[in-house]
């Protein structure tokens, strides 16, 4: 009787929970650091260094994310910083995966939009848009790969075309980039990245600087959300894997 009656359980469950809900980052074995913001917390989910955050500038508010809760950044909202070691490296191929939600760009004032990086002055490393031209919605301004102020590669700037443009301005989207050897690639959404031919190697020693940040506290408002790094280069079918089914879960 206890034997039917937990097969009963486990079947309502399965059918109570068919939807095809992601609880976890996809290839989740090759992940060494993931925050979802699910539990209104700035905690790592998951994480190969200290899950907790080093320091957290401006202040923790959380919103309704692309599953479960998303990290507000920008004005009120939070530029999170966590310990480097064991979570991401530059010693060895990867990739960072994120999902962004523009909050009223359009008609809001600001600067640039700052999602992630190594913020440091003995190394810069930042994925962002720039503050100019000030006059056109950072929606059709261009994503910038920024290395500066490093000692052992060059200053460089990267630029790719946001997905969508002003008209989906305000709906989720995702960015990714990954590295390899002589090579750098920034997928957006399902889309084939954009891959770029370089005569350097990242290394951890290039930037110094022992964590990095994760959203801003400053300037236009955005949600962050499903924060995941991977130790290897994902392929550009995983990454629109990836964004496929997260957006199939997006509330229309």
């Amino acid at each position: 009787m206890k034997k039917f009656l937990l097969f009963a359980i486990v079947c309502f469950s399965a059918v109570l929970f068919a939807e095809d809900v992601i609880y976890y980052p996809e290839f989740e074995n090759s992940v060494s650091f993931y925050a979802s913001f699910d539990t209104a917390t700035a905690d790592a989910d998951i994480s190969e260094g200290r899950e907790r955050p080093i320091v957290v500038l401006g202040k923790l508010n959380f919103a309704d994310g692309i599953r479960g809760k998303a990290l507000l950044c920008g004005k009120g909202g939070a530029n999170v910083r966590y310990a480097r070691k064991d979570n991401f490296t530059f010693q060895h191929p990867g990739t960072l995966l994120f999902f962004f939600k523009a909050i009223n760009w359009k008609t809001t004032p600001g600067s640039r939009v700052f999602f992630t990086g190594i913020e440091s002055a003995k190394g810069f490393f930042g994925l962002q848009i720039p503050g100019w031209p000030k006059e056109v919605c950072p929606c059709s301004r261009p994503l910038h790969t920024m290395f500066l102020y490093s000692k052992k590669i060059p200053g460089k700037t990267f630029s790719a075309k946001l997905p969508g443009g002003e008209a989906e301005c305000g709906k989720w989207h995702m960015i990714a980039f990954s590295w390899a050897p002589g090579q750098l690639r920034v997928n957006m959404d399902n889309q084939p990245g954009k891959t770029y031919q370089i005569n350097f190697d990242l290394t951890d020693d290039a930037f110094p600087y022992e964590v990095f940040s994760v959203g801003s506290q400053a300037d236009r408002n955005f949600l962050l959300d499903e924060y995941t790094v991977y130790n290897r280069r994902l392929s550009d079918g995983e990454i629109a894997e990836i964004f496929n089914k997260y957006m199939r879960n997006v509330k229309k």
